[in-house]
C-alpha cells in the first residue's frame, strides 16, 4: 500500500474535537483550558521556589548565586543536576528569577500561598482523572529526598506496582484524548478496499493511543503491531485487546536496528507513537530506522511535547533522569549539552527532513487553547 494521502488538518482536528466532553469542544470551554493550565504550573514553579528558600540555596536575602552553587546546597543527585538547571531556565522564564552574569537571583516573590492544595481543581479542569493530583501532592511533598535521591519516583508512584495505572492517569487528559482520536481518525482514512493496512505502534505504554485507534477502526481488517520496550506494557495490552483480530504484541527498543528486531525494512504502511519518540537516545537515527520500516509514502503520526511543561518538572520529568553511570537522554544528538530532553516544532520539523520525511501538518493548530500544553501530533510522509 503506497502513497497514502493523510485527510486535511483542519477534518482531523474536528475529530480530535468530537472525542472531547461536549463543554469542552465548543469556543467558549476551550478557551478555559489556557488559565486552568497556568495554574498548574504555577503550584509547580511555586513548591520549586519554596524547596530554593528553605534549603537556603536561594532566599530573598541571597546575593546571585550560579547554578552549581544552588545545586551543590540543595544536595542534588549528580543524575538529576540537568532537571535543577531546567528548574532554574523556567523560573527566570516566568520572571520570578533573573540571570546575570551567570548567577540567579529573585525578580519576584509571588504573594499567592496556592498550593497543592490546589491540585485537584486544577488537574480535574485540564480533565486529568484524581489519581494524577494525588499522585502530584505525593511528590511535591517528598520534593527535597526526591532531588537527593533519598527517596525516588518509582517508589512513590508504582509502590503498589501500578505502573499501568500510574502511567494512564498521566496519559488520561483533554490534550492528550484531543491528540489520540485525531490520530486515530487519520489512521481511520487510510483502510482503503485492498491489501490490509499494516501499523506499528511505538512506545504503546498504557495502551491510550491503541484503544482510540482500534475504536475508530471498529473491527474493520487490519494487521496492528502493538510494542514497547518493557513486557509489563505488551503483556498488559495482550490481555486488554485480545479480541481485538489481527493485533499482536511484541518488544522494541526504538535505540535498536528494527530489522533486527523483526520489522523487515518497507514492511509498514503508518507507524504511531504517542510521547515516546523524545527516548530516543538519538533522534535522527531512531528516524531513520522508522524510515526504513515505512513503505515509500507510508505516514508517521506521533505525539511528543514540544516545550518543557513547568507542571511536570517537580512530576514525571524525575522518571527522565539517567542512572548515576548514565547519560541524559540525547547526549548523542542536537540535544548533547542543553539538558533539553523536549525540542521545539521546528526542531523536530528539521529533523524530519533530514531523515526523509516531509512533514504534511500538525495539530493542535497554534490558534487552538489546546496548544497550550506543548503537546503536539505530527503527521509526516515518507518520501
Amino acid at each position: 500500500m503506497k502513497n497514502l494521502t493523510p485527510p486535511p488538518a483542519d477534518t482531523a482536528h474536528e475529530a480530535g474535537l468530537a472525542a472531547l466532553h461536549a463543554e469542552l469542544a465548543t469556543g467558549s470551554g476551550l478557551a478555559k483550558l489556557p488559565a486552568a493550565m497556568q495554574r498548574l504550573e504555577f503550584i509547580s514553579l511555586r513548591a520549586i521556589m519554596e524547596l530554593f528558600s528553605s534549603s537556603g540555596a536561594l532566599t530573598p536575602e541571597s546575593v546571585g548565586r550560579g547554578s552549581e552553587e544552588i545545586i551543590n546546597t540543595l544536595g542534588a543527585a549528580c543524575r538529576h543536576h540537568w532537571l535543577i538547571r531546567r528548574w532554574l531556565v523556567a523560573l527566570v522564564e516566568r520572571e520570578f528569577l533573573k540571570l546575570s552574569n551567570g548567577n540567579y537571583s529573585w525578580e519576584q516573590i509571588p504573594e499567592s500561598a496556592v498550593g497543592a492544595d490546589k491540585l485537584p481543581e486544577a488537574y480535574g479542569a485540564l480533565g486529568f482523572p484524581p489519581e494524577m493530583a494525588e499522585s502530584h501532592q505525593k511528590l511535591l511533598r517528598h520534593l527535597s529526598e526526591l532531588v537527593r535521591d533519598q527517596v525516588s519516583i518509582n517508589q512513590l508512584l508504582f509502590e503498589n506496582g501500578e505502573i499501568l495505572t500510574a502511567l494512564a492517569a498521566y496519559q488520561n487528559n483533554w490534550f492528550t484524548t484531543y491528540l489520540n482520536y485525531a490520530a486515530a481518525y487519520i489512521v481511520k482514512q487510510a483502510v482503503k478496499p485492498g491489501p490490509m493496512l499494516r501499523v506499528l505502534e511505538l512506545g504503546g505504554g498504557a495502551g491510550l493511543t491503541t484503544s482510540a485507534i482500534l475504536d475508530a477502526l471498529a473491527g474493520r481488517p487490519v494487521n496492528y503491531r502493538f510494542t514497547d520496550v518493557s513486557p509489563v506494557f505488551t503483556t498488559a495490552a495482550q490481555k486488554k485487546f485480545r479480541n481485538h483480530i489481527g493485533l499482536r504484541c511484541s518488544l522494541l527498543d526504538i535505540n535498536v536496528d528494527f530489522s533486527a528486531q523483526s520489522i523487515a525494512p518497507a514492511s509498514t504502511d503508518i507507524v504511531v507513537a504517542g510521547n515516546v519518540l523524545h527516548n530516543a537516545a538519538h533522534i535522527g537515527q531512531t528516524l531513520q530506522r522508522i524510515r526504513r520500516s515505512l513503505v515509500p509514502g507510508g505516514w508517521l503520526l506521533f505525539s511528543e511535547s514540544t516545550r518543557d511543561n513547568h507542571a511536570m518538572l517537580t512530576a514525571m520529568q524525575f522518571l527522565l533522569s539517567p542512572a548515576e553511570s548514565g547519560t541524559l537522554l540525547g547526549s548523542e544528538d542536537r540535544r548533547g549539552g542543553s539538558d533539553q530532553v523536549f525540542i521545539d516544532s521546528a526542531a523536530w520539523q528539521e529533523e524530519l527532513v533530514s531523515a526523509g520525511f516531509e512533514i504534511k501538518y500538525f495539530l493542535a493548530p497554534s490558534t487552538s487553547p489546546l496548544s497550550v500544553a506543548g503537546q503536539t501530533l505530527f503527521v509526516a510522509r515518507a518520501v
